[in-house]
């Protein structure tokens, strides 16, 4: 099973609105975006992945950005993982039924707590980083802390 994290592209600091919630890419977010993409087309199998995404502006443009890999309509979005810590990515991912790949599309910290959490590392993603972690199970509540695999880890260089 592979767990694919992708923070969010770069973005603006502050929104229309003045809502965090509602920050848009920066067009460096949409560059960063537009290179993952190109990346991940040898990275993952796009039959077996199952998408979550935080429902905030910036993680569906992020999203957007890579929809030559992944499809809107086959993708949950949650608000559950807007600005989330470790427990609750964690909750989600237990609560899968299914052996297929896992993708998650989120924002900091929380995201880059889970891949600590897995790889019993130190790392903070940057805007539009990519981890993939293997774990040998068939069941994505069999996994625990520090039994993931570094199997990739990509960060666009857009500027």
């Amino acid at each position: 099973m592979l767990l694919h994290l992708i923070r969010h592209a770069k973005t603006d600091q502050e929104s229309p609105t003045g809502k965090d919630f509602d920050r848009e890419l920066l067009p460096r977010g949409w560059k960063q975006c537009a290179e993952l993409s190109t990346y991940l087309i040898g990275e993952l199998d796009y039959t077996t992945c199952r998408v979550v995404c935080s429902s905030a502006k910036r993680t569906r443009q992020t999203l957007e950005g890579l929809s030559a890999n992944f499809s809107e309509e086959e993708t949950d979005f949650t608000e559950e993982l807007y600005l989330c810590s470790v427990k609750t990515y964690l909750k989600l991912i237990w609560q899968e039924n299914h052996p297929d790949d896992l993708v998650l599309i989120g924002h900091n910290f929380g995201i880059s707590d889970l891949a600590n959490y897995f790889l019993d590392t130190q790392i903070e993603l940057r805007t539009a980083e990519y981890i993939c972690i293997e774990f040998p199970f068939d069941s994505w509540d069999e996994t625990f802390q520090s039994n993931g695999i570094l199997k990739s880890h990509f960060r666009p260089s857009a500027r």
